[in-house]
């Protein structure tokens, strides 16, 4: 099967799952029915960016290190995965500056996708995947990429992205996907 088909499939209880709570969450906790769609957008990316790195769940959670701390190392021969994880992270790099002003800075929007992308390769320690500083370096350079995406969109069309989410909204989002995906998704593929 293709493999973003087995994302995507994989990612539908999640889908079901974050709908439910952001039309929870929505009015109460976001203040916006413009911005918890929006939010809603971004925790489905992070859903089944969680599928595709392949991150522990609560039924399989072993420590299992393999680990790769050489920079550049096997880059040019494994180009594919290479430029999957640049694109895998180009849409973080664009929401983050289109839904928070805080994040107008190339420099903390890269800094934000570089930390986000070391943790998953920590997490990635506790699964059958490798950590590799590869990942890293492509991940980083997909948030960048995903940033001037945004700077150039917001250069053209400034009113279509609300730009007015609160500091305390990415926290909850990420911790809501997290939470899900750890615990809940697993669980309802047994059922």
């Amino acid at each position: 099967m293709n493999r973003f088909l087995s994302i995507g499939l994989e990612t539908l209880p999640a889908a079901v799952l974050l709908l439910l709570l952001f039309l929870l969450l929505g009015k109460p906790v976001f203040h916006s029915v413009r911005r918890t769609g929006w939010y809603l957008l971004l925790a489905l990316y992070l859903a089944a960016a969680y599928l595709a790195v392949g991150l522990p769940t609560v039924t399989y959670l072993r420590f299992d290190p393999s680990v790769s701390l050489i920079p550049l190392a096997g880059l040019a021969a494994d180009g594919t995965n290479a430029l999957l994880n640049v694109l895998l992270f180009v849409p973080l790099g664009a929401f983050l500056p289109l839904l928070w002003e805080g994040f107008r800075s190339v420099r903390r929007t890269v800094l934000f996708g570089f930390s986000l992308s070391l943790f998953i390769e920590f997490l990635q320690l506790f699964t059958f995947r490798a950590t590799d500083v590869n990942d890293l370096l492509t991940n980083t350079l997909g948030t960048a990429l995903g940033y001037f995406l945004a700077a150039f969109l917001l250069k053209h069309a400034p009113a279509r992205f609300p730009a007015d989410g609160r500091s305390r909204d990415l926290p909850l989002i990420l911790v809501v996907v997290f939470l899900v995906m750890f615990f809940l998704t697993p669980l309802l593929s047994f059922l």
